[in-house]
């Protein structure tokens, strides 16, 4: 992998970002059900259509008492088109946004609002306990030139053979400001669900604290947001050669 890179670019011609998520995990004392109503009625979401989720069934009592469970959301907000949704636990507030990816700038106005929402709304809110900011990324033969894990600037050889075929490879990289994230690499026969068209390559990129992390202040959100977005890219790029990355970015 390359290290010595300077800079990450902006932009690819052709976006590979299929999904990106945003977790929240916090304690609160007051009623969940008061905090999912005023979500529901959160002026940027407002109209948004509300679901139940499968944990929903569960009682609340057994959910807070099971670590498994704890962090389950129990309701889905969804825009119009499902491009956007909410999902909303007890303790856990998660923003998703399908592609086509809007770019950072307008997801970072997203994410502020959702920011917002959480310290204006949940009543009794003692601390944020944990972030994480994943992006899930398609990389394909016509559109990037990845046809392999060859591809990349990653080798995995096994007595000396270059793996090329069936992969799936997983590290974690320590980051500033009590952060890690995972990497994950998987060839489209290895990955769960049905990944989109065309895809060769998924690579899942999951920046998040560590156990510990602890805050009251929503500008200390905003400035690590900004930070893992940061680390997200590098940790994307510098699995790109740079034949590829002069290939494919946006001059």
């Amino acid at each position: 992998m390359s290290q010595n890179r300077d800079s990450v670019p902006k932009k690819l011609k052709h976006d590979a970002i299929v999904e990106v998520v945003f977790e929240i995990r916090f304690d609160m004392t007051g009623s969940p059900e008061i905090f999912f109503g005023r979500l529901a009625d959160f002026g940027p979401w407002r109209g948004f259509q509300q679901d139940a989720l499968p944990a929903s069934n569960i009682p609340p009592l057994m959910r807070q008492t099971d670590p498994n469970l704890r962090y389950q959301p129990v309701i889905q907000l969804s825009e119009p088109g499902g491009l956007r949704s909410i999902r909303i636990g007890q303790q856990v507030l998660s923003y998703h946004r399908m592609a086509p990816y809007v770019g950072w700038e307008v997801f970072r106005t997203e994410l502020n609002q959702v920011f917002d929402a959480l310290f204006q709304k949940a009543e009794g809110l003692s601390s944020v306990s944990r972030l994480g900011i994943r992006y899930i990324n398609s990389l394909r033969k016509d559109l990037h030139g990845i046809d392999a894990i060859t591809d990349l600037d990653l080798k995995v050889e096994i007595a000396k053979e270059q793996v090329q075929k069936s992969i799936s490879v997983i590290y974690l990289s320590e980051h500033p400001g009590n952060t890690q994230s995972i990497v994950r690499i998987a060839t489209a026969d290895l990955v769960a669900g049905l990944p989109p068209s065309g895809t060769a390559l998924l690579v899942d990129v999951d920046v998040y604290t560590k156990p510990g992390f602890k805050t009251t202040d929503i500008e200390d959100v905003k400035r690590w947001a900004e930070f893992a977005h940061t680390e997200e890219k590098k940790q994307f790029f510098r699995l790109l050669k740079d034949e590829t990355i002069q290939e494919l970015v946006v001059n």
